[in-house]
């Protein structure tokens, strides 16, 4: 939710209750509502069910005194900056006026070779502060004048197209007294936004624009969403609240672009400063040291506007909830609060299924339909996890929105059950909900990747989801097979040589059930020495990273005790060598347990093998048309995880290092440091890459014919590049990873088919708290 405003209203409030008494007469049966189907609801229905308008929040004296003071502050904010731009000038000004004495001193040198260099020495004395001061002005101009980047990735409706919707969001703001907007986009975020067209063009009429996320539309009841456009709209319900509101979110968002955004003449100028003759470049040197201040400057108003509108916004976001209250009832925003929360956490999970999918070429057409099927399927820990993230949430001095808890405390003094109580779906309000739905998704992707999608690019959501879920059964057997006891990075070693027609079938039968036996007698012990080596292993990467920052001379904050206590290469020698020894340890009686694993998948591919088995195994020809390509896809896979989890170490060390980038940039070690972690990571990318080059892509892919390698990584990084070449190797890191589980998984599928048709159950996914004895 976002702009808030308060409203400047004459009339007092005559009860407790903040629904007017004149409209609670005109529709009584308003108040009886009960849950309606999409079905059994009309365009009449839902608009006559909110006729009627609510009473306004009226603001209190404190409220409006700060607000004048708000006012007065974010306005001499950006006017000190324009007074120390002032200063500058005027010093450059005096100083080219004035320090022409510098000649004079320097004519007057008794001999003609001093008298020379002199001259040249106050020549460079009176020409570097000009040239200086001529480029830091420059550059403080030139926030003056900077500009958000505008997003296309909405789509603007015709109230002739949604006619409903249109005359809904009319009937909310009549009911708050807001003014109508005049356009209403769609796009995909998990939000709704209220605000005036144009910008500042805007600012002294009602020119105003209503931008909802359709994931809100899909993921909330009707009673839900016209809450959440009485909020947008509630900041809108007073003139001069709503331009205040603008003008202090306008000149935070001002800062924040211009302290943290660079652009080309930022790069050209560090680009000359750093290819230029010392002799010359020195003056650019300076005068990036000076707009590095300036922009320190910048920070510290930046800072200071947060802390002073800090307040004002959360009072704000406080009167819009009780607009929000008094339409849709105190208890119905407290579910739409949490339901928010959910649908943030819902289309994070989105997200990540839509990397999955285009991992493979693919795309889903419906976003917001795939945020929904999230939400409808989070399990119980993430909610339990989403439930303990409001309680623990507190307001901070600068955060524009209250905490979810006070929030919800301060409506309940509201006591209302709303003016608007049906609860059917909010996509009722949308003529063709799914059309708009695909559309707003293919906006979302010109957004992502700045072209346009091919319509052969993206597919049904029930073809994904059907393959989603074959990944998911891919990876529960894979957890059924280890029983639990099992570490991404220790490879199973299997060869594609090793599954060949067995020679006594019945035997091959007997030894599979003998190593099934084994590996539920020791899957216990073996689960502890699994969670032994993972940690030794974080511990691996905790010292690396101390490693490399120490090379750095970088010092590091924060709460691990282990990496804090890493201060010198000695501490950090002595770490290794007592990991490394710990690990060797723990890898001897790893490697008992995975042999098992390996011998027991070994005889029941090899029982798959047969021709009897075979003739009872669906879809057999399949699977052996794959065999060979799944194994050799897990020999291959298998033989660079330790090379893959070294370069996944490189990466995290290097992330650290990018956190101080922008202010050790200049530091020579830091920089050598840099380098020679990125040529590592460059190096190990290339040559795992190469392995895979050739080897064919073992699952259904979009592209035919497509290479691992291709999968991996979908092109070559710039080398000079950190940004790309560190996206680059997590990417490759992700995708071989997954591609081993997914290989593995699939191999752990048949197995177990061939392991029933011995007899035998299919183990259930291990608990640790339904663990065997090892004795």
């Amino acid at each position: 939710m976002s702009d808030p405003s308060p409203k400047r209203v004459q009339k007092k409030r005559t009860s407790a209750n903040p629904v007017k008494t004149d409209a609670t007469k005109q529709k009584p049966a308003s108040k009886k509502s009960s849950p309606a189907t999409a079905k059994e609801l009309t365009p009449q229905k839902i608009l006559q069910a909110l006729e009627g308008n609510i009473e306004p929040v009226t603001p209190t004296m404190l409220y409006r005194l700060n607000a004048l003071l708000v006012s007065i502050v974010m306005v001499l904010l950006p006017l000190i900056y324009v007074g120390i731009i002032g200063l500058v000038i005027w010093g450059v000004y005096f100083h080219a006026v004035n320090s022409l004495g510098l000649f004079e001193v320097a004519g007057s040198a008794s001999s003609g070779r001093a008298r020379g260099k002199g001259m040249i020495l106050m020549a460079l004395v009176y020409v570097a502060p000009i040239v200086i001061g001529a480029i830091l002005i420059v550059f403080m101009f030139k926030p003056l004048f900077s500009r958000p980047v505008q997003s296309s990735s909405r789509r603007s409706l015709k109230r002739e197209n949604e006619p409903l919707l249109f005359m809904f969001v009319d009937r909310v703001c009549d009911a708050v007294g807001a003014p109508r907007p005049v356009q209403i986009n769609l796009d995909i975020q998990v939000n709704a936004s209220a605000g005036f067209r144009r910008g500042w063009l805007s600012l002294l009429g009602n020119d105003l624009v209503l931008t909802i996320g359709m994931p809100l539309i899909a993921g909330l009841s009707l009673r839900q969403f016209s809450g959440v456009l009485a909020h947008e709209f509630g900041h809108f319900s007073q003139g001069a609240g709503m331009r205040l509101s603008f003008i202090i979110r306008s000149i935070n968002m001002w800062f924040l672009r211009v302290v943290y955004e660079r652009d080309d003449w930022d790069e050209r100028l560090e680009h000359l400063s750093e290819t230029l003759d010392l002799r010359v470049s020195w003056i650019l040197y300076l005068a990036r040291l000076f707009i590095w201040l300036t922009r320190k400057i910048l920070w510290v108003l930046m800072m200071v506007g947060h802390l002073v509108s800090g307040f004002l916004m959360r009072q704000m976001e406080f009167d819009a909830d009780r607009y929000e209250a008094r339409l849709a009832g105190s208890r119905c925003f407290a579910a739409t609060s949490k339901r928010l929360a959910l649908l943030g956490v819902a289309n994070q999970g989105a997200l990540n299924d839509l990397g999955q999918f285009y991992a493979e070429g693919r795309l889903v057409d419906n976003f917001p339909a795939l945020i929904n099927i999230n939400l409808k399927k989070l399990p119980e820990d993430v909610l339990q996890a989403v439930d303990a993230s409001i309680q623990q949430e507190k307001t901070g001095w600068f955060d524009t929105h209250p905490a979810t808890l006070a929030r919800i405390a301060s409506v309940q003094n509201e006591e209302t059950e709303g003016v608007f109580r049906l609860k059917a779906p909010a996509t009722v309000l949308l003529s063709n909900y799914p059309r708009e739905a695909k559309y707003v998704t293919r906006d979302f992707y010109f957004g992502v990747f700045g072209k346009k999608i091919k319509p052969s690019e993206l597919h049904s959501i029930d073809e994904l989801l059907i393959r989603q879920e074959e990944e998911q059964k891919m990876h529960r057997a894979v957890q059924r097979y280890y029983q639990g006891a099992i570490y991404p990075n220790r490879p199973l070693q299997i060869s594609e040589h090793s599954v060949q027609v067995p020679e006594d079938a019945k035997q091959c039968a007997q030894e599979l059930k003998n190593y099934r036996e084994k590996v539920l007698k020791h899957r216990s012990k073996y689960k502890t020495y699994v969670d032994e080596f993972r940690e030794q292993e974080s511990k691996s990467v905790s010292v690396n990273v101390a490693t490399v920052t120490l090379r750095a001379n970088i010092k590091l904050g924060g709460d691990d005790a282990f990496l804090k206590s890493l201060t010198s290469y000695d501490k950090t020698i002595k770490a290794s060598t007592a990991i490394d020894r710990k690990k060797g340890e723990l890898r001897i009686e790893l490697e008992k347990y995975e042999t098992l694993i390996v011998k027991r998948l070994e005889r029941a591919l090899q029982l798959f093998l047969v021709p009897k088995v075979q003739a009872q195994i669906p879809e057999a020809a399949e699977w052996e048309r794959d065999l060979r390509d799944l194994l050799l896809t897990l020999q291959n896979t298998n033989s660079q995880i330790a090379r893959l989890w070294e370069l996944h170490t490189i990466c995290t060390s290097f992330q650290v290092l990018m956190h101080f980038f922008d202010q050790m940039r200049q530091d020579e070690q830091y920089c050598e440091v840099v380098m020679t972690e990125m040529e590592k990571m460059e190096h190990l990318l290339n040559s795992i890459h190469t392995r895979f080059k050739r080897l064919p892509y073992p699952f259904e892919h979009s592209q035919a014919d497509i290479t691992i390698g291709e999968f991996a990584l979908s092109r070559t990084p710039e080398s000079n590049n950190p940004g790309d070449l560190l996206g680059a190797s997590e990417a490759l890191f992700e995708n071989l990873m997954s591609l081993n589980h997914r290989a593995l998984g699939k191999l752990c599928l048949l197995a177990e088919q061939v392991e029933k048709l011995l007899g035998l159950e299919i183990l259930p996914e291990f608990e640790a708290k339904e663990a065997e004895s090892d004795e």
